[in-house]
């Protein structure tokens, strides 16, 4: 199975957050499908996306819709594209509805007719993760459909535990709540399914509403905002730096 090369995002995942992406959790964590994709051979994106348009009609039908986001490369500092995935999917819910979607997904002759044709359009690998919400402007989400996200990919440093971690964190979100320095929503991921080969413990995800947003926060950086990310990594996780993509979304059952 090819490499999962995202960072942080894909955390830079978002990540896909919509206010009420969280399904009944709200503020609590949800299930995130990740897709790395690439089309098969003589496959246009219009194809495939008559395909993605097919299982959003049916997703609705069967109570499993999901919400759903495309990103393709913008700023990637890793071998995202060197890997050969055209884009990324993220499909974002509760887990008792992710696991109820694949049962008629695979169980149900509508959704093995939609997976047949799924296989035929593209090869994607898919990735199950845990996503965690830290900061959230539900208003500015629940309106921008075409954003920026970044992943940052972290290892935590040795002695820190995860609560020691999620602490941190929730600081760190306070102090977004009154400057938000350009983000819009910010989220962890953490690897659960399918992914072993994650290039980190867990990833950041922010969330910009265009690129002038997100050198808002660069600007931050290089005005003295360095000294914190530096802390950070000192202190709690080691980080191998942002990469960015350009984030589409294509459904979302709230909105």
């Amino acid at each position: 199975m090819k490499k999962l090369i995202l960072t942080f995002i894909i955390f830079v995942l978002t990540f896909s957050l919509s206010e009420k992406s969280f399904a009944d959790d709200h503020m609590g964590p949800s299930n995130l499908q990740i897709q790395l994709c690439k089309l098969n051979e003589g496959v246009t994106m219009s194809d495939y996306d008559s395909l993605i348009n097919e299982y959003f009609k049916w997703a609705k039908k069967n109570d499993v819709e999901v919400f759903f986001a495309r990103q393709t490369p913008l700023y990637p500092q890793n071998s995202f594209i060197r890997s050969g995935y055209d884009f990324v999917e993220l499909l974002n819910t509760s887990h008792i509805n992710a696991g109820r979607g694949w049962d008629k997904w695979l169980g149900t002759k509508s959704g093995q007719k939609l997976n047949e044709k799924w296989q035929k359009l593209a090869n994607c690998a898919v990735k199950i993760a845990a996503a965690v919400p830290n900061y959230l402007n539900e208003k500015a989400l629940a309106e921008d459909k075409d954003r920026i996200v970044s992943w940052n990919w972290c290892s935590l440093n040795e002695g820190v535990s995860y609560e020691d971690l999620l602490a941190e964190h929730s600081k760190r979100a306070a102090e977004l709540e009154e400057n938000p320095r350009g983000l819009i929503g910010w989220a962890n991921v953490y690897p659960r399914i399918g992914m072993e080969e994650a290039p980190g413990d867990f990833a950041h995800i922010a969330v910009y509403p265009d690129v002038e947003s997100a050198q808002v926060y660069q600007q931050d950086l290089s005005e003295g905002g360095w000294k914190s990310y530096r802390d950070y990594n000192q202190n709690f996780a080691s980080c191998d730096g942002d990469s960015f993509m350009i984030e589409k979304v294509l459904n979302d059952p709230n909105n």
